[in-house]
């Protein structure tokens, strides 16, 4: 009777993730494994990111279950480096997330100046690098869900953080400060924001026929299983390629940091494996439908960040279509104090790895702003 109910479980759990992600399952753990995976180069994968971690000289890796259902990977500081420090005003836990299509190796250049001012949490979103997709949704709410989950696993329930984004990951991170009542015993000091403008925003300005045919993928992606298919068949590694090239900017030494460190080659690999693509389609369709209606309901209601906000943009990129302090006075809260800072030379929208000197230099103005400890 125990052995019927243990196969009626499994076969439950399958369902559901079924009714999420059509078609492909995943199996032992953290990577789906289906028959046309190119093979997953490990050694790309399991990357380390450098930081004073006490007498280690990188942040730890691990990784946490989550009630959504990702077994989400992530690097952080160990608890014991900061001591009684850890997640307070002082020295708040820094979050640092990711777009696409990408993974926390975006960080690789940020974790060891900044991890010796703050501790760190480094996670790759769910579905993305080593993290399992949640099966309960891919919209941002639900993402910002999984990581605070993963903080507080690692720093304890009433933890103290500021939370940081790109892309993908930064509207994780608006979704977090505008919603941060839904997660009890966190207490956010503020938000960094890397070359988003809202969703809401984004979809108005495809009126515009050049900036809707530079960023296609937005109306492409959410097609989902066929997203998926046709992605797989060009293949997910030269699909990655390809974005991430019409994504650079025109600075030749920006490109050249951009791709050093094997970069291109970790985040191929990552979208070589069918279920990064294939949850990476679902993030965008969640974020065509979900999560644009919680922005339409958000401005309908008077709900706006009400944290300290900084936003950094690319001058190349966003900046050639938005009038990007004015789009974020529509979202933030005039009492939070919004500072909007773009950054020049022709790079593009992968920002902070394209300006790692620049991101790091405004990141640490905006702590500097936080009275977060030298």
């Amino acid at each position: 009777m125990r052995c019927c109910l243990f196969v009626l479980l499994g076969l439950a759990i399958q369902q559901s993730y079924a009714a999420v992600f059509p078609r492909y399952e995943t199996v032992n753990g953290n990577i789906s494994v289906p028959q046309n995976n190119a093979p997953l180069n490990e050694t790309l994968a399991y990357y380390k990111l450098p930081a004073f971690n006490g007498v280690q000289d990188t942040l730890t890796h691990g990784f946490f279950q989550t009630s959504c259902g990702s077994n989400l990977s992530f690097h952080y500081t160990d608890p014991l480096v900061y001591g009684n420090q850890t997640g307070t005003a002082s020295r708040p836990v820094m979050i640092l997330t990711h777009g696409y299509p990408e993974s926390s190796y975006i960080w690789r250049r940020m974790t060891q100046p900044l991890s010796e001012r703050v501790p760190l949490i480094v996670p790759d979103q769910p579905g993305y690098g080593l993290s399992t997709p949640c099966i309960t949704g891919s919209d941002k709410l639900t993402f910002a869900g999984a990581i605070m989950e993963a903080v507080q696993s690692v720093y304890g329930q009433n933890t103290t953080v500021v939370l940081a984004g790109h892309d993908r990951g930064a509207r994780t991170m608006h979704r977090a400060a505008v919603s941060i009542d839904k997660f009890p015993g966190i207490t956010a000091l503020g938000v960094f924001l890397a070359d988003i403008v809202p969703f809401v925003e984004e979809y108005a300005s495809f009126a515009n026929s050049t900036w809707s045919v530079n960023y296609f993928h937005w109306a492409f992606l959410p097609k989902e299983a066929f997203a998926t298919d046709v992605i797989m068949a060009y293949g997910g590694g030269a699909w990655v390629k390809q974005i991430l090239t019409y994504g650079s900017g025109l600075n030749s030494m920006g490109i050249e940091i951009f791709q050093a460190d094997d970069s291109w080659a970790v985040y191929e690999n990552f979208f070589n494996q069918l279920s990064v693509t294939n949850a990476s389609v679902y993030d965008y369709a969640a974020g065509a439908t979900t999560d644009y209606d919680m922005e339409i309901a958000d401005q309908a209601a008077g709900r706006k960040i009400a944290i300290p906000c900084h936003v950094l943009y690319s001058i190349y990129n966003l900046g050639s279509e938005f009038d990007v302090p004015t789009v974020w006075g529509r979202w933030v809260d005039a009492s939070a104090g919004l500072t909007v800072e773009g950054i020049g030379g022709n790079k593009g929208h992968f920002i902070v790895e394209e300006a790692p000197d620049e991101t790091i230099e405004q990141i640490n103005t905006f702590l500097d702003r936080l009275n977060v400890a030298q």
